[in-house]
């Protein structure tokens, strides 16, 4: 286990890697909350999952990597995207990206039956979101083995809480969230210290992060041209069920998906709270554990709410973790275009290019099916590949 001084020393190095212009970097460092986090890692079991945030040098440190490693993670530019998958050690510089990643983790845990438990670490800017108390909900209700521990330096950025929540006490969580108080060493980002950014060589984007290759997948097409639109998901559903898949939304047990998963098991479907974020974090955390999560979307007005999840987590954590996580969820997004009944404008919306501009099509194909053919090959390359996917699908083609 290391010692207070030893966490102390190394964010005091990498203050001076900065003096010295090595760091011309994004980075937040850790300091004050030692004697506090060393507690608490007593309690963390080799195996478990710690899940952390912008923040995470003293987590990752605690957690088992080297401080050789992660100094050299550091200098790569990646102090805000530290990721072990040997140690299931994952972060997200999203504020309120993990919980509900962390609740998927542990729902997956629980169904294996493993006795590993997950530790998502976040902020008091974290506590602020609505992202962290869904989850936190999800984890007290099913009994999940998860734990929240949020670390209040008292300032979101700059902003005490104070100032964004004037007098309102603070929210009571379930059980499973732990808070703890300190003062922060340092400034929200980087040192006091300010270097001469002129004389700084900073790579392009994609020296840092390379972007994912096409996987060229082969697999089995589908010739049969009398195959519906609706059998063809059907078909696709029962294929995905076969592959360890697991269906999360609401409606996909309480009405099948409009009878698409009719003939999956039912312990294969999980209906969920109207949760959009959730669902997806949900899928993100149960597809590191080796299931193949579906997200059903009945509509894509309400897929807005799962954006960042979507476009945030499940399209770059392969990207940015350098291969080490790959997250193979398939989102299906159904546009309610045709119905009996009219829905309004806020229930009839097609998102697909609002998506297919905000998603990287190497590291998240979209697939826009019209027929049953296309829609059985849709699946068939879904299940071969080890990276996620949304299908469009539209109402009217049924």
């Amino acid at each position: 286990m290391l010692t207070k001084q030893d966490l102390i020393n190394f964010e005091l190095k990498m203050v001076e890697h900065y003096k010295n212009g090595k760091l011309p970097f994004l980075f937040h460092l850790s300091g004050g909350n030692e004697d506090l986090l060393i507690n608490i890692f007593k309690e963390i079991k080799e195996g478990d999952y710690v899940l952390s945030s912008h923040r995470n040098h003293y987590h990752a440190l605690l957690h088992g990597i080297p401080a050789d490693v992660l100094e050299q993670k550091i200098l790569d530019g990646k102090s805000m995207f530290v990721y072990d998958r040997k140690r299931n050690f994952f972060t997200s510089a999203i504020i309120g990206g993990t919980p509900a990643i962390a609740a998927g983790i542990a729902l997956a845990l629980k169904r294996k039956g493993s006795k590993q438990k997950v530790w998502c670490f976040v902020g008091d800017g974290t506590e602020d979101s609505g992202h962290l108390f869904e989850a936190a909900r999800y984890v007290d209700g099913f009994n999940l083995p998860c734990i929240f521990i949020v670390e209040n330096n008292n300032r979101s950025v700059t902003t005490t809480l104070d100032e964004r929540w004037g007098s309102a006490i603070d929210p009571i969580m379930p059980k499973c969230v732990i808070k703890y108080k300190y003062n922060i060493t340092y400034p929200h980002a980087r040192s006091n210290d300010m270097i001469d950014l002129k004389k700084q060589q900073l790579k392009k984007d994609d020296e840092y992060f390379p972007k994912l290759q096409n996987e060229n997948i082969a697999y089995d097409k589908c010739n049969d041209v009398s195959l519906t639109y609706k059998e063809a998901v059907i078909k696709g559903s029962n294929l995905i069920a076969a592959n360890n898949g697991v269906f999360i939304g609401y409606n996909v047990a309480n009405g099948d998906a409009m009878g698409t998963l009719k003939d999956v098991p039912k312990t294969q479907k999980i209906e969920t709270p109207v949760a959009e974020n959730l669902m997806v974090g949900l899928a993100i955390g149960m597809s590191f554990e080796g299931f193949r999560p579906v997200v059903y979307f009945e509509r894509h007005d309400f897929m807005l709410v799962a954006a960042d999840a979507i476009i945030n987590h499940v399209n770059y954590i392969e990207r940015l973790s350098h291969g080490e996580y790959t997250v193979p969820v398939i989102i299906r997004a159904v546009t309610a275009d045709s119905g009996p009944f009219y829905s309004g404008p806020t229930h009839s919306q097609d998102f697909t290019n609002l998506f297919y501009y905000t998603i990287d099509n190497n590291s998240m194909p979209l697939f826009t099916p019209t027929n049953g053919q296309q829609m059985l090959n849709c699946y068939n390359l879904a299940v071969k590949s080890n990276r996620p996917c949304m299908i469009i699908e539209r109402k009217s083609y049924y």
